[in-house]
């Protein structure tokens, strides 16, 4: 199964997006890499496609489907700043959008319109501290 994680990344009433190396745009996303847990891949993944530090502020929600399971978090810049704009081979680069201009622009899935309105319907936090990395199971033999 591959374990996939986007991020919504509000900031002033605009949101992170991502150009895609083939146009098209995004949340800031991608996959779990061997031996990294979810909050860590949600920091990386936006850093190296948008160039944005974030914190987590906590889960929006998941999903999954036969071979996928997804993490949607909400994330803080964490430092100010202005968003990748030299493309390389995570992305063309990032911006800082309205919904309304999100609306307009080519998005890869209409599910970028969908995870920001449900940041903004004020859909309730899972907090990051509720995810546990390893896992009870790994700590405590009983649990297996």
């Amino acid at each position: 199964m591959t374990l996939v994680v986007l991020v919504v990344v509000p900031q002033d009433g605009k949101y992170l997006l991502v150009e895609e190396c083939d146009g098209t745009f995004c949340l800031p996303a991608g996959r779990v890499e061997p031996g990294e847990d979810l909050i860590a891949a949600a920091v990386r993944e936006t850093a190296e496609e948008a160039g944005i530090m974030i914190g987590l502020r906590g889960l929006l929600g998941f999903d999954h489907s036969f071979a996928r399971l997804r993490f949607i978090f909400v994330g803080d810049p964490a430092i100010l700043g202005m968003p990748k704009r030299v493309p390389d081979h995570h992305s063309r680069g990032a911006g800082w959008f309205t919904k309304a201009e999100a609306q307009t622009l080519r998005l890869r899935h209409q599910e970028v319109i969908s995870w920001i309105e449900r940041y903004e319907q004020g859909t309730p936090l899972l907090p990051c501290a509720a995810y546990e990395p390893l896992g009870l199971a790994e700590r405590d033999p009983q649990l297996r």
